[in-house]
This record gives structure tokens, sequence and C-alpha cells, in this order.
């Protein structure tokens, strides 16, 4: 009598098809999401500040990226809640969640195409690494299967940034769907504000943010404009020597 062998899905498929030693950049997010019946999957682990930092989505999957920023700028979203509860989150139906829970995040998430979305938290016991955020650009429920099946592939993301770290943040690759510090330039210009303004780097920052919000700019976008001397001063929203 042979031993049972468990089925082979495309889940399994996808995590068997990373390289050995190659960490996160190694695995396919859009293998991974098409396998769980999403568009699109994202990887944000949290910093020493307790904010996150994009590192790992399809190359194809613009949506992802834009939820990830759209949730840094504005601070609320599934994304930074599960980060800080580490409690996972699944919403079907953007439209029907209640206006009071995320009311800037909401309709600019619809805006970019988003019904359905879904945070798990990456954790090792008490300690939360990251978020896994999934999107979808239409409504409806996952399967049992599927349910299942985000389970196995936190477990198995959670390996992958323990065990090779050194591949998770800090590399780049073209043959992966990795992508390194995301918002390499928002730290930079957060240094560069803080050090002409004389300001604590979370007062910089939450200047940075204010200011793409209030004036519905893109936050890579403000930062880039910091770093070339287009904006210099930022004071409550408002900018000099633009």
């Amino acid at each position: 009598m042979t031993g049972y062998l468990p089925p082979t899905t495309p889940l399994t498929r996808a995590l068997d098809n990373a390289p050995p030693g190659a960490g996160l950049p190694g695995l396919s997010a859009a293998d991974c999401a098409a396998a769980l019946g999403l568009d699109g999957l994202t990887v944000a682990l949290i910093a020493s500040t307790g904010l996150t930092e994009l590192v790992w989505h399809g190359p194809a999957d613009h949506i992802g990226p834009a939820l990830d920023d759209l949730q840094f700028t504005l601070g609320e979203g599934p994304t930074p809640d599960v980060a800080r509860t580490g409690l996972a989150t699944l919403h079907t139906d953007l439209t029907d969640i209640p206006d009071t829970q995320w009311p800037a995040f909401t309709p600019a998430a619809l805006g970019l195409g988003a019904r359905t979305l879904i945070a798990l938290p990456l954790a090792l016991g008490a300690i939360r690494l990251g978020v896994l955020t999934g999107h979808r650009t239409s409504p409806g429920a996952l399967t049992t299967t599927q349910r299942g099946d985000l389970v196995t592939l936190t477990n198995a993301i959670v390996f992958l940034a323990l065990t090779a770290p050194e591949a998770t943040v800090g590399l780049q690759s073209a043959d992966n769907d990795h992508t390194t510090l995301h918002r390499a330039e928002v730290h930079q210009a957060t240094g560069v504000l803080a050090a002409r303004q004389s300001l604590p780097l979370q007062t910089a920052l939450l200047r940075l943010r204010a200011y793409a919000y209030s004036h519905e700019r893109d936050l890579l976008d403000v930062a880039r404009a910091v770093l070339d001397g287009t904006l210099r001063h930022l004071n409550n929203g408002t900018a000099a020597d633009e």
C-alpha cells in the first residue's frame, strides 16, 4: 500500500517553482494570485517605525502597489489595520463597507478598480512581520479551498522571509516579482525635509503624506519633487517654492 500524497494544486505548484534559496523574490506573486482567484497580491513588511514597506508584488500588477501607496499616504485601509492589530480582514465587496470605516481610502480604492480586498498578518507567534494583501476587481467570496490556501501561503512567505532575509529586502532582480524598497525615495525625501526644516523624521513624513493627500498627488511624485528641489518647505499641507 502506497502512502498518501496530498493533491497538487496551482498554489503548491507556484510554491514548488520558487528557486531554493531565492527567498521571497523567487516566488511569483502573479502565479500565487491566480491560484487564489485574485488579481494581485502584495507583501508589506513592518519596519521598526511601525509603518509598512512594500517589498513584493507582480510586475504586471499596477493596482496592488497603488493600493499600498494609497494606504501609506492616508494611514487607513486593511494593510495598516492588520499591521496594527494582527487580525485578518476579508471584504468581498468594498461597496458594502460602512462610510465611517475607511472614509478616505474606500472611495479611492474603488476608483482604482478594487472590489474585493483581503489582508492577512504575516507573523511568527506574537511577532508581526508584515501583511499579505490581495485584491480583485470583481466582488465575491473566496472558496473554502482558497481560504485554506491563503493560510498556506502566509506560512510559506513567513518561512521565506525568515530563512533568506537578505533575498527579501535589499535586492532586486528582473527575473522575479520582487520590488525592493518601493518607497526608497519617500524615505530619502523624509530625511531631506527633516534636515531642511529641523523636524523629527515622523513629523517630516506626516507633512509629506498630508501634502500628497491634500493636493491629490502621488506620494512618490511629491517625494521626488522634494528631492529635486521643486518642493522645499512643507507646512501643514502647503508648500513653498513649487
